[in-house]
């Protein structure tokens, strides 16, 4: 058979396959702009011929550069040596010890994100160390959502779907930019453009494969749009309000709980109404901002806190001074030397209420995750000395120096640290109970949204996974593993003791386990040593549980234990979205 005849013989085969029966395959745009992606890339790689650096040899141009390549019709990988292997190289001399990229702190969530991308796409295993890094960096900074990438993607489906453009429409536009571009040598914007181009093709792909998107409504389920929905039907104009005896009040930090919720929907998947009644909502929370930087009158780090994360998942210039002020605020009221605590003080290193009030886990880890997602690097003191009040408040004799005789519900008691990995409250106290020793010491137990949150702020604080303080408590996490109540109460106590802070617990698990990069927990089946555990997707496992107890109405309530208001639709609802958000 000549070679042309083979040839011939393996396209009818191929051809032939193609055409089977309910195989058939019709695509509609086919691989777009391939010259033009091509010669961009040639005439971006020949200003920089040692392949060392892409438009301005910052982070964020080698970072778009390298996802286009990787993305685009050619599929780079780090594989194709010189083609790519200089520019994560220099991409890598911008990595900084947490994990981010760039040296510009006013671009450096971008450059991070962009980064994340290429070398998720050149190489993820090569890289898997970085990558979660980066990825447990940028979760910190509450780039919870879709990356830069994803929404060029989405924003050509978004299009597409409302029959408003499409790829091939949307890529000449983009394809004549790039050529003005290049005869005018700005090599941001042939960059800009050039990544449209890639994103593009990447919807025509998804498109002529029979999707609709790049993964967001995967990533936004059914139920998480009911909740969205009832959530609406709480506020006003992107306010909130609590109901008292004495009326009906706004509130802000239910407020800006309520708008980080709402910003759990991918922005590009909000219609403007949605983003109108958000946007609304974040300007009436600057407006409550008081002169020493803090928000609203009571629980002040609470409400503080949660207006910075909800400010900070915007991402938007026009509120870094805002973000800076109260970030200045938490730092001001954190207990230590400046506010005159020791470091042998039960206290030390901890963030209460406000004002001179004591500290406890959960108030440190919302005002970790704010002065994260505020933009505080991961080296500032005021982590390190977060540290020493986890450590005691961990279960791990290791690390915890603290014993000694305390007051609990007005009575002395002598305490010790006990040694399950797990948290209390504060350093000596556990609403959970206390184990009592045959000396008389107690032990206070370890509960599981504490320790949750304690994992949570250990990471978020720059404690690597696989330290043994993570180890520990992600230990006492696959031994208490349950989504039935909030573990670690004393039998003794009252049944309901076991369902306080339910949806709390809910939300604290999954922002702890998805920041500490777990993935499955390994759960014990037995006392015999070579019992294989059972590995249990967390993810699917919270969806699954919060599916089961969302009402018709689509809110959540606690119906066990309404401590901690958790007898509000609102408060359960905002966290039970903000567990969803990191359970996709």
């Amino acid at each position: 058979m000549s070679k042309l005849s083979k040839f011939a013989f393996l396209a009818t085969l191929c051809a032939a396959a193609a055409t089977l029966p309910g195989q058939e395959v019709k695509k509609k745009y086919g691989t777009l702009f391939k010259g033009e992606v091509d010669a961009a890339i040639a005439a971006l790689r020949a200003e920089a011929p040692d392949g060392a650096r892409f438009g301005d040899g910052s982070a964020l141009h080698i970072g778009m550069v390298l996802t286009a390549m990787g993305h685009c019709h050619r599929f780079y990988a780090l594989s194709d040596g010189p083609v790519t292997r200089g520019a994560v190289n220099a991409l890598f001399a911008t990595r900084q010890g947490d994990g981010s990229f760039g040296t510009d702190a006013a671009t450096s969530l971008a450059s991070t994100w962009w980064a994340f991308e290429a070398l998720t796409v050149m190489d993820p295993v090569e890289h898997a160390r970085d990558v979660e890094a980066t990825r447990r960096w940028l979760d910190g900074h509450g780039a919870t959502g879709r990356s830069p990438w994803e929404h060029r993607v989405d924003a050509v489906l978004d299009a597409t779907a409302r029959g408003s453009s499409d790829p091939k429409t949307m890529g000449a536009a983009s394809a004549v930019a790039l050529a003005t571009a290049r005869e005018q040598g700005d090599s941001d914007a042939v960059i800009q453009h050039l990544v449209d181009l890639v994103a593009c093709q990447s919807a025509a792909r998804i498109l002529d494969k029979g999707g609709a998107r790049s993964g967001s409504q995967e990533s936004w389920s059914e139920s998480a749009q009911r909740g969205f929905d009832f959530l609406l039907t709480c506020q006003e104009n992107g306010t909130f309000f609590v109901d008292t005896p004495g009326g009906r009040f706004p509130d802000t930090g239910l407020s800006a709980l309520g708008l980080a919720a709402l910003q759990s929907k991918p922005g590009s998947l909000r219609s403007e109404d949605e983003q109108r009644v958000i946007d609304a909502g974040l300007t009436t929370l600057l407006a409550t901002q008081n002169e020493d930087g803090s928000f609203a009158e009571r629980n002040a780090n609470y409400s503080t806190c949660a207006v910075m994360l909800a400010l900070a998942k915007a991402g938007r210039d026009e509120f870094r001074p805002a973000l800076e002020r109260a970030q200045r605020y938490v730092l001001g009221i954190q207990n230590v030397e400046d506010r005159g605590y020791a470091r042998s003080d039960r206290d030390y290193g901890s963030i209460g209420y406000g004002g001179d009030q004591r500290g406890d886990i959960s108030n440190l880890q919302f005002a970790i995750e704010a002065l994260r997602a505020s933009g505080l690097e991961q080296d500032h003191e005021a982590f390190a000395k977060a540290l020493v009040f986890l450590q005691r408040s961990q279960n791990l004799r290791a690390v915890n120096d603290f014993s000694g005789r305390v007051r609990d519900e007005g009575e002395w008691i002598e305490v010790t640290p006990g040694d399950d990995g797990g948290s209390a409250y504060y350093p000596g106290n556990s609403p959970a109970g206390y184990v009592e020793l045959p000396d008389g010491k107690k032990i206070p137990r370890s509960y599981g949204s504490m320790t949750y949150a304690l994992l949570k702020t250990y990471t978020l604080a720059g404690v690597d996974a696989d330290d043994p303080r993570i180890q520990a408590a992600v230990g006492w996490i696959e031994a208490n593993w349950t989504l039935e109540e909030n573990p670690g109460s004393a039998p003794d106590l009252p049944e309901k003791n076991r369902y306080q802070g339910l949806f709390y617990y809910y939300m604290v698990l999954g922002q702890a386990l998805a920041e500490a990069g777990v993935r499955t927990i390994q759960v014990p089946t037995g006392d015999a040593p070579d019992a294989e555990p059972l590995e249990v997707d967390w993810r699917a496992a919270l969806r699954e549980q919060l599916a089961k107890l969302q009402a018709a109405d689509g809110s959540w309530l606690n119906e066990r234990n309404g401590r901690w208001w958790e007898d509000g639709k609102a408060l359960c609802t905002i966290y039970a979205l903000l567990a969803l958000e990191r359970a996709r």
